[in-house]
């Protein structure tokens, strides 16, 4: 090249850069509208290569306006280049790039150019978390069997939850998104900012760091802690429900039956006719009447039950018979004819005295002379005596036949004989019982240093109310009352003749008759009608109870002359007089109240056994129940109600602003991001290793220059 065509070349190009710097001055354009083009095009011929560039260099702002230098790069062209490249026209090249008119953003972010997704994504986490809702108050309290959905009702309540979260979430990022432009848009502030608003759109992570940038003291930390606390949204929700299993009513409880008895007619108790047989003197009034001799002959089952209340080893009571297929059952209360027993302690009115002589103690023999002092202890009508020295059996081997007595007992028929039933009106028998200490027995203690006990205990005929319930098959029943009430019109004279009140009177209204004895009508007992409302009963209950003739006569004799005996010892004694097994029982018993309870309890449940009457129950099922724990549903219903409130401040304060949405879209980050200037400063800063100094200390502001909303570093 010929150094003619190099003068005119930079000729050329010098006059070119004159144009640029009168298009500046006249134009109208704006110092950053030149500064933003960093190359110019120029237009060569394809046949030749240019490889000088030209660069325009950042322009520098004041206050009061910019300049713009353009300095172009030359490289020695190659000996064969043809005429240098020439710029494209004005209206081809830089028209498009200068022009000030603003056009809308093109938003192409797949979250779209409005806030569409983000309130159908509000309405779904809404409607999500209130379908969720409506279900647990539905399923709380019932039967897991009634869920007859294919879903599992905890893979329903999980599957809401990811939807009513994940669409939360969804809209929360993007408001968290835009608050980095509306935060700018109202504010000049450290570029950092930026870079906290946008990382706080990306999780929990950057929102942990805004709220600390933030220090909690401003309305976007809202959005920041839901996003935080939505990570405990579904594993709260797993907590919401709960199975537990409860023992419910089944619906078929028609075959959940416990016996109970109203009237019974057992034994047999009979007269030898209709005719007066015999004729009974009355003592002290030595008043005569005839009577009719009777006989009688005790149910077997009224002898077992008897027998098995006082001889079993087994502490445990018998349970009577019932029904119960599904193996928990309850009862409502009801009331049943029982024998009762009560026990008192005679200790206090004990009496001791003593006396020398020979065979004076209860089971002297006349094979042996014993002599020496005896102490003899004492209730009325009953005592046991014993030599105060220890003395050896002359009758060893013999143990049944000692000298020595441990208990002695004796039963008694009427009630103005006892010391402290004498207003038992249902009485079949009392005993009296006086038992000395285990240790008088096994020579540790002297006759007259030996503590004895004193009691008196009787059975009655009663009427119980229950409270029963079968658990895992087991029966429990409780007695929540007893009465003894009878009723004087019943258990009287067929005949009404005048010699069975004579009789009725010398015998004081006793059950009990020793070989004569009048046709009756049945006894009945009655629950008073104050009891019903005292003891809250149901007022169906059973209230009257009838026991016949048969029953009262046959199981009063065999009580009083065949288990029972009016004087027992323990041991029997080497007369052979007393050989009742009972006074063992009694012996041998470490609660004479708790075996006379069971003796009761036994022959009542032999009663209500035998009886025609059954008392219906509800059978329960176990069945598991579903339970909502409400407390576990405060955080997703916090959650969600700060995310809505967060969300649509977002999106007014969007609309306020008059910006678009841009939410997290990086093209528009792109596009929108810092002026040339600003961007030349990090630059700058980045090279010379003080850039996060740099971006903490420079505060910028989002403006509109001319060609659209850009952060330009604020002048001081």
């Amino acid at each position: 090249m010929t150094p003619n065509r190099l003068d005119e070349m930079e000729s050329d190009l010098s006059s070119r850069e004159d144009g640029f710097h009168l298009l500046n001055a006249g134009g109208g354009l704006s110092s950053p509208s030149i500064s933003s083009i960093s190359t110019i095009q120029i237009a060569y011929p394809f046949d030749h290569q240019y490889e000088g560039l030209s660069q325009i260099h950042p322009s520098r702002h004041t206050r009061k306006g910019s300049t713009t230098s353009l300095a172009l790069s030359r490289k020695p062209l190659p000996p064969t280049a043809s005429s240098p490249p020439t710029l494209l026209s004005q209206h081809s090249a830089e028209a498009p790039l200068l022009s000030s008119s603003r056009s809308k953003h093109q938003i192409i972010s797949t979250r779209g150019s409005n806030w569409n997704w983000e309130v159908g994504a509000l309405v779904l986490s809404f409607t999500a978390l209130i379908t969720l809702l409506v279900i647990l108050i539905y399923v709380d309290g019932r039967p897991l069997d009634q869920w007859k959905s294919t879903l599992s009702l905890n893979t329903l309540v999980s599957g809401l939850g990811a939807v009513s979260r994940t669409s939360l979430g969804f809209a929360i990022s993007s408001c968290l998104g835009q608050v980095k432009w509306n935060w700018f848009k109202k504010r000049p502030d450290n570029l950092i900012a930026f870079d906290r608003f946008d990382d706080a759109s990306r999780g929990p992570w950057g929102s942990l760091w805004l709220i600390i940038w933030l220090r909690g003291a401003h309305w976007v930390t809202i959005g920041a802690v839901v996003t935080i606390i939505l990570m405990g949204f579904e594993p709260f929700l797993q907590a919401v429900i709960s199975f537990s299993g409860q023992k419910d009513i089944c619906v078929d409880s028609s075959r959940t039956q416990l016996g109970r008895c109203e009237a019974l007619d057992v034994g047999s108790y009979t007269g030898a006719g209709s005719n007066p047989t015999t004729t009974k003197t009355l003592t002290p009034t030595n008043l005569s009447i005839s009577v009719e001799l009777y006989a009688s002959l005790p149910d077997l089952g009224i002898i077992s039950s008897f027998n098995d209340g006082f001889y079993s080893s087994n502490d445990a009571k018998h349970t009577t018979a019932f029904t119960c297929p599904t193996a928990n059952c309850t009862w409502p209360i009801f009331t049943s004819l029982a024998i009762c027993s009560a026990c008192n302690d005679m200790t206090s009115r004990l009496k001791r005295r003593k006396a020398y002589g020979t065979n004076l103690g209860t089971l002297s023999t006349n094979t042996v002379q014993i002599g020496g002092n005896y102490t003899t202890i004492a209730l009325p009508g009953l005592n046991i005596t014993n030599l105060d020295s220890k003395v050896e059996n002359p009758m060893k081997g013999q143990a049944l036949f000692s000298i020595s007595a441990y208990l002695t007992a004796t039963r008694l028929t009427d009630s103005q004989s006892t010391l402290s039933f004498q207003h038992l009106d249902t009485m079949i028998t009392a005993v009296d019982i006086l038992k000395a200490a285990a240790g008088y027995e096994t020579k540790q203690l002297r006759w007259d240093e030996t503590p004895v006990s004193a009691t008196e205990c009787a059975l009655y005929f009663c009427v119980n109310a229950y409270e029963s319930v079968v658990e895992n098959g087991i029966l429990t029943e409780r007695i929540l009352a007893s009465w003894a009430e009878r009723d004087f019109v019943s258990y009287r004279d067929s005949d009404e003749g005048n010699e069975f009140e004579i009789y009725e009177s010398w015998n004081h209204n006793s059950l009990y008759s020793a070989e004569i004895d009048f046709r009756r009508s049945d006894l009945e007992l009655f629950i008073p009608d104050e009891s019903i409302r005292n003891y809250d009963l149901p007022e169906n209950v059973t209230r009257r109870f009838r026991l016949t003739e048969n029953t009262v006569g046959s199981t009063v004799r065999f009580v009083n002359e065949q288990l029972l005996s009016e004087y027992m010892t323990w041991p029997f004694g080497s007369e052979m007089k007393v050989m009742s097994p009972i006074s063992q029982a009694l012996y041998q018993s470490e609660n004479i109240s708790a075996t006379f309870d069971k003796v009761a309890w036994t022959v009542s449940n032999w009663m209500r056994g035998v009886s025609n009457v059954t008392n219906p129950g509800v059978g329960q099922e176990w069945i598991i129940h579903i339970h909502v724990q409400w407390p576990y549903m405060i955080l997703p219903l916090l959650t969600t109600f700060l995310g809505l409130l967060f969300s649509m401040w977002s999106i007014i304060e969007t609309r306020r602003l008059h910006l678009d949405p841009w939410k997290t879209d990086m093209i528009a980050t792109l596009t929108l991001s810092v002026d040339a200037e600003t961007r030349a400063q990090l630059r700058h800063a980045d090279r010379n290793g003080y850039l996060e100094k740099a971006v903490k200390t420079m505060t910028v502001t989002f403006e509109d220059s001319g060609c659209g909303l850009e952060l330009r570093t604020k002048q001081s």
